[in-house]
């Protein structure tokens, strides 16, 4: 039962380390909803929605009843949605496997792993044997941290370069 709550605890701590690493990154992720159909095996757009990723909750009602309707003008076309999200500030897409995306979960480790450098170190505060400066995992994990740091550093340069690359060239 106590493993449970660990689970759910880990999850909830990652989304929030996640949502950290957004923020930092002045990432602002937008959805773009199309209603489509498909006619002589060419897609057609009847509706589009391009929406804040926190209103799109709110607004399901609204993309539902859209396909209801159009199902209900033309009920023997094959009607469908499509989602696709991207990164409102520089045009990037966004999604698991992404480049913007596995940015964020660099960023989010990288807090996650200076939380745990920070509770083992007050967890070890009181005992006798502890030094920070000398103790032998914490050096190793500080290192493996600053490895990771100059990595996130470089992946956000390349980052920001491919999307002024894209603005400049419009490709």
């Amino acid at each position: 039962m106590a493993q449970e709550a660990n689970i759910g605890a880990t999850w909830q701590e990652l989304a929030k380390v996640y949502a950290k690493a957004e923020r930092d990154l002045e990432i602002k992720p937008y959805t773009v909803i199309s209603i489509c159909k498909k006619v002589d095996g060419e897609e057609v757009v009847l509706h589009r929605y391009d929406l804040p990723r926190e209103r799109l909750q709110r607004w399901m009602w609204v993309i539902n009843w859209r396909r209801a309707k159009c199902i209900c003008e033309d009920p023997r076309a094959n009607i469908y949605e499509t989602f696709a999200t991207y990164d409102k500030t520089s045009g990037e897409k966004y999604g698991i496997g992404t480049d913007l995306y596995q940015l964020i979960a660099l960023k989010g480790k990288i807090t996650l792993q200076e939380n745990r450098i920070r509770e083992y170190i007050e967890a070890n505060k009181g005992s006798l044997f502890f030094d920070e400066a000398t103790d032998p995992q914490l050096l190793k994990v500080r290192a493996k941290l600053e490895r990771a740091k100059e990595n996130v550093a470089q992946a956000e340069a390349r980052l920001k370069a491919k999307v002024e690359r894209i603005k400049a060239t419009g490709v």
